[in-house]
């Protein structure tokens, strides 16, 4: 989102996380600006009975959990690494400095952060279109083009089960399964050792 070498202007670290590791906590105070060098993050949090709800998914290059920061609240979600991950993080008030040296890329969070609404809103539709192939259609295309800024046929993998995709499209996970194996039958994407490819 942000280029590194004006990130790097201000006081910086590189923190590198495995998977399953947690980068904040729901409930934590924002402190730090977060960007992904590599790696994948997922913003979730679970109910009084163990469910899991994924808010958020972003990838390599892309900054995560900028609304707590910016509106000073505490985070409704964890953070949590989906595969090794290298983060650059940022002090708040180094953030606040920066969005204030460079009015373009506060600009850029603006646009970024309505294209994050405009997900909600199209995946709002898909929940509510009553065709649950269109709603996995839609968090599939936002993974592969928003996300890892994929292209070809096939090339994303979606690192998610099939629990967590039920989750964010409002389906049931046997729903879920049902209609993979069905787009799978109509050659919409792959599965390999279980994961999804689209």
């Amino acid at each position: 989102m942000i280029d590194r070498q004006i990130l790097q202007q201000y006081p910086f670290k590189i923190i590198n996380y495995k998977k399953g590791a947690y980068i904040f906590e729901k409930g934590n105070t924002p402190r730090y600006y977060f960007q992904i060098i590599s790696g994948g993050i997922k913003m979730s949090y679970y109910n009084d009975k163990g469910n899991e709800f994924i808010q958020g998914i972003f990838g390599k290059n892309k900054s995560f959990g900028e609304p707590p920061l910016i509106a000073n609240l505490k985070y409704p979600a964890n953070a949590i690494a989906l595969s090794k991950s290298s983060i650059i993080q940022i002090p708040k008030s180094s953030f606040e400095q920066l969005l204030t040296d460079h009015h373009s890329i506060h600009l850029n969070i603006t646009k970024m952060l309505s294209k994050r609404l405009y997900f909600k809103a199209v995946m709002a539709n898909g929940i509510t279109s009553n065709s649950a192939e269109e709603a996995i259609i839609s968090l599939f295309n936002y993974i592969k083009f928003n996300v890892y800024n994929q292209t070809e046929d096939f090339s994303c993998r979606i690192d998610l089960t099939r629990k967590n995709i039920a989750g964010l499209t409002g389906l049931t996970t046997e729903t879920t399964i049902r209609k993979i194996k069905e787009m799978e039958s109509q050659a919409r994407l792959k599965i390999i050792d279980g994961k999804v490819y689209y």
